[in-house]
């Protein structure tokens, strides 16, 4: 031990053979974990694996559809939304997004055409994209709760019903 520990030639070569390895390895090691920390987040995803759930009535109520996105706490970034779902309409219907406890808002298409065919399996497919930008009612720095909102359209729509079918609601930031 007391011979590894005196500074020759061999023993400095040893040295600097080792640091370089060091070296070599760490330099991967700490791309990957720059390059993770400057990802993006994964989208936050809804998905409702179950027909039936049905809401009768005038707009706007709430969806059981729902998700939380986190905003930065430096600043507010735009959220872009996408729901997608089968459904039957009695009536044509309004279908929106409510952030946090905020109103039933359209910050995109909101139209569900009327789809009721004689066969209770079928089911129409739609897609929606909204845009949550930074201005928003309600939105705010930290967690958000988004979620889907909608109903009837007419004043008199009172037995206005739209049944899902499965339906995705997800949402990324955009940075």
């Amino acid at each position: 031990m007391r011979q590894f520990l005196q500074f020759n030639k061999r023993n400095l070569v040893l040295l600097a053979l080792l640091v370089c390895v060091f070296t070599i390895v760490s330099i991967p090691v700490a791309a990957q974990s720059a390059q993770t920390s400057d990802a993006a987040p994964a989208p936050k995803v809804a998905r409702t694996t179950y027909q039936g759930e049905t809401h009768v009535g005038r707009c706007c109520k709430l969806w059981d559809a729902a998700i939380t996105v986190t905003e930065p706490q430096d600043k507010l970034v735009p959220i872009v939304v996408t729901f997608s779902m089968d459904y039957r309409a009695t009536a044509p219907m309004y279908v929106g997004l409510r952030v946090n406890d905020g109103v039933c808002a359209f910050n995109g298409p909101n139209s569900v055409e009327m789809f009721s065919p004689a066969i209770e399996t079928q089911y129409k497919p739609a897609t929606y994209q909204w845009v949550v930008m930074p201005g928003d009612y309600k939105l705010a720095k930290g967690p958000n709760t988004l979620t889907v909102c909608g109903g009837g359209i007419d004043f008199f729509a009172e037995n206005d019903t739209i049944t899902l079918g499965f339906n995705t609601l997800s949402a990324s930031l955009v940075k």
